[in-house]
């Protein structure tokens, strides 16, 4: 599966970013969000503003290096929400536009575009407003090739974590044990190997110690640990304890 254009990242973006805001503005500030406990809606509402801020600042001023995280709050009225993350969100947009989706700047991943950066705040974005759905009672859709450019995502960001550097945290290498991840709404297959020196992953269909099937965004919900594998719509065959292992070590 190929990434999906710019002006669909853009597109998608700026929808997610509407969606959030107004899912967030009916809920209480000062209640936890149950996907993310150690978070009020409002601390939610700032990791995700923040975000939007941290990486416009990369791309404009083309960093090699990260800078300090943000310290940007969002506002304490929640009638101010909605202007602050969409605010937030079409500046990332522009100076993603400005600059070029493929102008070198620092990321944490092997994709050191500027263009990467949209891409995650999309999926970052994404499963924080099914968080707040999920505070609210009320799950929304995405579409199903949106969903599995996520699951493409995911997997890049545990394959990264990893590596040497994070192999302590993460506890994810292995001794090739393979999981087959596959959408049953959209043509995406997936196989993600826990080597010893990392995780590995390709688009494509083969065989694997684990299979796990369900819709483009019970999948990505599953991955981003929102649902269970014993939801009603994913279905788990194989080795039950290598797809526990992978979910018990991808809490990023």
């Amino acid at each position: 599966m190929e990434w999906l254009s710019q002006q669909r990242y853009e597109a998608e973006f700026a929808t997610e970013t509407s969606r959030l805001a107004g899912v967030a503005t009916g809920l209480d500030p000062s209640a936890r969000v149950p996907m993310c406990p150690e978070w009020t809606v409002r601390d939610l509402v700032t990791h995700v503003g923040r975000g939007h801020r941290w990486a416009t600042g990369i791309i404009k001023e083309r960093l090699t290096t990260p800078p300090p995280r943000g310290t940007d709050e969002a506002p304490e009225d929640p009638a101010g929400w909605s202007e602050w993350l969409t605010t937030g969100a079409g500046a990332l947009a522009d100076a993603v536009r400005e600059v070029g989706a493929d102008c070198p700047v620092w990321t944490w991943q092997r994709d050191r575009t500027a263009g990467f950066w949209l891409r995650r705040m999309l999926h970052d974005e994404l499963v924080h407003r099914f968080d707040v759905e999920f505070a609210a009672g009320d799950l929304g859709e995405v579409a199903a090739d949106v969903a599995a450019d996520g699951v493409s995502d995911m997997l890049e960001t545990a394959a990264t974590l990893s590596r040497a550097e994070w192999a302590n945290d993460f506890a994810l290498a292995g001794a090739g044990e393979t999981l087959r991840f596959a959408a049953t709404d959209h043509p995406a297959v997936w196989i993600a190997e826990r080597a010893a020196d990392g995780v590995t992953w390709r688009e494509g269909d083969g065989a694997a110690g684990t299979s796990v099937s369900a819709p483009a965004r019970e999948l990505l919900l599953l991955l981003n640990r929102r649902i269970e594998p014993s939801h009603d719509w994913v279905e788990v065959t194989g080795d039950r304890a290598l797809l526990d292992h992978w979910l018990q070590h991808t809490r990023f």
